[in-house]
């Protein structure tokens, strides 16, 4: 009797979702199937979604050894096995999805997904992120090159790698990812915002709905404000930089200001014409990042103070030709203080004979010099204008009839794209770096990561809906019930479960070992294809 073992984890549930959005089949009749090709793009595609979902940050030359571990006869349906998965396999995937438009595959398969879950398509999340990158990326200018891995200014701060940027649009329910697509790594948000709209909002928006692009403020500008309003409706959070918009922070005390459904927040809303554009802008107040902010602008204030004591005592020590000039540079320096002013001055003029030490007694003045020596104060009107714009902000948009309150909940749902982001670049599913040669295999990694996204946040779904509906929980991280596990914490429950391959002369019977009740009890609610997958039958609870 022979006995062998692979590793089932997690990965049936993850096969599941791919087998119940079908996306193997959607991709495989965008592409079109070779029959000469044993794995097909699809199945393929399903393979590296499984890999990107299996806890491991592997580059794509390290997937023959992933797939060896797992007992791809119960992940796939087809009788696929391990060695067909390799290097040649995955690459011909990722530079035929580039072939046939990788982010046109992607929605397709997102807006299919989400028309069958039944899940609404009216605000959209719009934001973009930097990934970093290893390699030289060399090209001729003849190439088709479809992004540009530069040095760019990267989001978490560093400059010294090369980068691409992802563009996420995500819905409100359940972070739900609709659009991914890969950027050059300098591209400008303002400009980004603009063109993606203009080419994807009939196609992301449902039917006859209204479709709101939500996004950061990058995207209000004067040409974006303009040229947006024509098209869809829009929700921003409108730059401080914007006079307009500082004198109605400054405007608008908190206690004229009504309290909002949201814990925490105050807010008022009027209209204002901006751009020739009629918007409803909402300014919002949070006593908590009111304290946050004046922690920080008191100490500020001090090292400013700091800062200005040390400038004016070198500059008392420069010279000038005339009493203007040394006024002049003293009101320049002064303009580039926030919360100081220059108190009182003093000039003093010298003669210099153009030689060292003290002038003797007769000799005669070769020039005169000018020094100025001043004193500051803190500037109490630049202070409190600034004290008065802390713990606010202001949402806009162009809808005027849009409440209040769903301008709020709607802005505080882009998180939403940025747990899509988080996601991404988390060591654990993705690694923050890519290692990919191919500028065209980055595009369409890039969509492999967008459909990991996706099939994590189905399940995620999948799995609250189903607790919330049978009234049922799960046990968290610290033991206690809930009915919104993370899908991440429900994978590592899942680990150290095996799938046992026995063979007794020539008769062969598979198990499933390490199965406990709690993953009969996920199981059973995520549904009968998935149960199966586990060799499981029976309800919820069994």
């Amino acid at each position: 009797m022979e006995y062998s073992s692979k590793v089932l984890d997690h990965h049936g549930i993850v096969a599941g979702v791919c087998r119940e959005i079908e996306l193997a089949e959607t991709i495989n009749r965008i592409v079109g199937v070779n029959e000469q090709q044993k794995v097909s793009t699809g199945d393929a595609v399903m393979a590296m979604v499984i890999n990107a979902l299996g806890f491991v940050s592997k580059p794509l030359y390290m997937f023959p050894d992933f797939m060896e571990t797992k007992p791809v006869d119960r992940l796939f349906e087809n009788g696929l096995a391990a060695e067909d998965f390799n290097d040649d396999t995955l690459g011909r995937a990722l530079d035929k999805l580039y072939e046939n438009n990788n982010t046109k595959i992607f929605m397709e398969v997102s807006m299919r997904t989400l028309s069958n879950m039944g899940v609404k398509r009216n605000f959209f999340h719009l934001d973009t992120t930097s990934i970093r990158v290893h390699g030289e990326y060399e090209h001729s200018d003849e190439d088709m090159v479809p992004i540009e891995i530069v040095k760019g200014h990267s989001k978490d701060g560093t400059f010294d790698l090369k980068q691409y940027l992802i563009s996420l649009i995500t819905v409100s329910e359940s972070d739900l990812p609709v659009w991914i697509d890969s950027l050059s790594g300098n591209t400008s948000d303002k400009t980004h915002f603009r063109e993606i709209i203009q080419h994807y909002s009939k196609a992301l928006a449902e039917g006859d709905e209204v479709a709101y692009f939500v996004m950061d403020s990058a995207m209000y500008t004067h040409k974006n404000v303009r040229e947006l309003s024509g098209m869809v409706k829009w929700l921003t959070r409108v730059p401080e930089s914007i006079a307009m918009a500082k004198d109605l922070l400054i405007e608008i005390d908190e206690d004229s200001m009504t309290i909002s459904e949201m814990d925490g927040y105050r807010l008022k809303s009027s209209l204002k014409t901006y751009d020739d554009v009629e918007q409803r802008w909402v300014v919002l107040f949070s006593k908590d990042a009111y304290d946050r902010e004046m922690k920080t602008f008191k100490k500020n204030i001090e090292k400013e103070s700091e800062k200005v004591e040390k400038q004016l005592w070198h500059f008392k020590n420069d010279e000038f030709k005339c009493e203007p000039d040394a006024v002049k540079a003293l009101r320049q320096m002064e303009g580039k203080w926030k919360y100081h002013t220059v108190d009182e001055y003093k000039i003093n003029k010298k003669k210099k004979t153009g030689k060292r030490g003290r002038p003797k007694k007769g000799s005669k003045a070769v020039k005169t010099i000018y020094l100025i020596n001043a004193t500051f104060k803190q500037d109490d009107e630049a202070m409190e204008a600034s004290r008065l714009r802390k713990g606010k902000f202001i949402l806009a948009t162009n809808d005027v009839n849009l409440d209040q309150e769903v301008i709020l909940r709607e802005y505080k749902q882009q998180q939403s794209v940025e747990r899509g982001f988080r996601f991404i670049k988390d060591p654990m599913f993705f690694t923050n770096s890519t290692f990919l040669k191919k500028p065209q295999r980055i595009v369409s990694l890039v969509m492999v990561m967008g459909l990991s996204l996706l099939v994590y946040a189905i399940a995620q779904r999948k799995l609250r809906n189903a607790l919330v509906e049978m009234d049922e929980t799960v046990p968290d991280q610290l033991g206690k019930p809930t009915k919104r596990p993370t899908m991440r914490w429900i994978f590592q429950k899942f680990e150290n479960i095996s799938l046992l391959n026995v063979n007794d002369g020539g008769k062969t019977s598979q198990q499933v070992l390490n199965i406990k009740p709690v993953h009969e009890k996920i199981l059973a609610l995520m549904g009968e294809e998935y149960e199966k997958i586990y060799f499981l039958r029976g309800g919820c609870g069994k």
